[in-house]
């Protein structure tokens, strides 16, 4: 037995022996795990089995109500077929434990997934442990790329392909609202919310999609901060959802949902998440790795899929004018 699995198994009780050096592990869940289990990413129309680009095809149909001569129908519908590339690009991502930080890192470890140790021992198999960390900061990177990717970025983690808030902020048919906000603040954030849900086109409203009006953690403490300090007898408390706040906008029937890739960035958007699609690859071409090399004395983890992300219908889709 080597020092790492000897340290292994006199502090964890954990023997690695049964992996087998370097060896590859499919994880069929990495799409539910990376997905499913995101407050934002959950609500988007999910496209599998994307390889590079492909069509998303967009059926937009009318069909008249009109009197039916004697015994003959007159049908006359129109049918309206449009569409919109979605991209995936391939992603990875990799973390090591080796012998010497194993200790100090696995109590970090266990703390981010919110676990302990129970009796001095590992609580799960530690490829599942090491499996649910890496997937946990996938999900998170996942979904900074998703918003906030540009391929000028400085951030090395946002350079892949351009998120919403660029495609957003580009989309000249995307609406905006009549009042320029140069910031979102205690004074006006409320106002702003509510000026972004009155342009709102009526038939996305009155089509039964859902629409959320998405903005920043600080943003939204700004729109209760105005509309409490209004309305005392009336104050809105918001629900903690997966870490997100989320409470029903006054007077209105759309909810108000926090993102952090939005926070402190005074904007304001409201859209139906069913109209964004987020592409991934299909399960079998999705991997997670999970290798032990004796020589090194290292444990190593691995994630790669592919993800890309585009939407439909910019004339549903409403942004604060900056």
């Amino acid at each position: 037995m080597g020092k790492f699995e000897k340290t292994l198994k006199e502090k964890f009780g954990i023997n690695v022996a049964g992996l087998a050096a370097w060896t590859d592990n499919t994880l069929p869940n990495i799409e539910s795990d990376l997905i499913a289990n995101s407050e934002f990413l959950s609500m988007l129309s999910l496209e599998t089995g994307l390889k590079g680009t492909r069509e998303i095809a967009l059926l937009s149909m009318s069909v008249p109500l009109k009197a039916k001569a004697a015994c003959t129908p007159s049908p006359d519908g129109s049918v309206v077929l449009t569409k919109k590339n979605l991209s995936t690009v391939p992603l990875y991502q990799g973390v090591t434990f080796c012998n010497e930080s194993l200790n100090s890192t696995m109590y970090q470890v266990l703390n981010t997934l919110g676990m302990k140790m129970q009796n001095g021992q590992l609580p799960a198999d530690l490829e599942v442990i090491v499996m649910s960390y890496l997937l946990k900061m996938s999900q998170k990177k996942a979904q900074d790329l998703v918003w906030l990717g540009l391929l000028a970025s400085g951030n090395p983690d946002l350079v892949h392909f351009a998120g919403l808030n660029k495609q957003f902020l580009d989309d000249a048919a995307i609406l905006k609202t009549t009042t320029t906000y140069a910031t979102v603040d205690s004074t006006n954030a409320y106002s702003a919310a509510v000026e972004v849900y009155k342009a709102i086109p009526a038939d996305l409203l009155d089509s039964g999609k859902e629409v959320v009006i998405f903005t920043g953690r600080t943003e939204a403490l700004n729109i209760l901060a105005q509309y409490n300090a209004a309305n005392p007898y009336t104050q809105i408390t918001p629900e903690n959802i997966g870490g997100s706040l989320k409470f029903l906008l006054p007077l209105t029937n759309i909810y108000v949902q926090t993102v952090p890739q939005l926070n402190g960035l005074n904007l304001i958007y409201a859209f139906a998440p069913s109209y964004v699609f987020l592409g991934v690859d299909s399960p079998e071409d999705q991997s997670f790795d999970v290798k032990y090399n004796d020589y090194t004395e290292e444990l190593k983890a691995e994630a790669s899929f592919r993800l890309g992300v585009t939407y439909v219908f910019p004339q549903y889709i409403v942004k604060l004018k900056k």
